[in-house]
């Protein structure tokens, strides 16, 4: 997954906070998908925090690039992770396209073209690539906001 040199080993208490800022990105993520807008303005909002959420998140399972200081599932899961992730779907990876090109900066071409896809159908398939990380890491790195059923366990 990440090229380079080897990724520093996170400690138990480093990885626990990190996983709370992770679970923040996963919990906007399903809320603003499923969150309805009677404004145009809202609904643009709306996208674009979607679209945010899922690139954060589609860089945390799998990584290209990786910047120092970045939290990856490398980090929680080691060569587990890395060399055997979920295959993303072929409409998550149309999501994360449309969510780079949203996101990107001002362009003289539209910045994303039509969806045939809604945004609770991409969260569906982003919930199918995130359930391995979480069903796979050891519960004492995840915080407290991960005590949810999850994948008929409680977490």
């Amino acid at each position: 997954m990440t090229n380079g040199p080897a990724r520093p080993r996170r400690s138990q208490a480093e990885l626990h906070a990190a996983s709370d800022r992770l679970w923040h990105e996963y919990w906007m993520l399903r809320c603003v998908a499923r969150a309805a807008a009677d404004d145009a303005a809202t609904a643009h909002a709306l996208e674009e925090s979607f679209a945010l959420h899922l690139r954060n998140l589609h860089r945390f399972l799998y990584p290209t690039g990786v910047v120092d200081g970045e939290v990856t599932a490398e980090d929680f899961l080691g060569e587990e992770w890395v060399s055997n992730p979920p295959a993303p779907s072929a409409l998550l990876l149309e999501a994360v396209a449309w969510a780079e090109l949203r996101l990107s900066p001002i362009r003289y071409e539209a910045s994303a073209a039509p969806r045939s896809w809604t945004l609770l159908q991409a969260s569906f398939d982003f919930q199918k690539v995130m359930d391995p990380f979480v069903s796979s890491t050891p519960r004492h790195l995840l915080g407290p906001r991960w005590k949810i059923a999850y994948a008929g366990a409680v977490v």
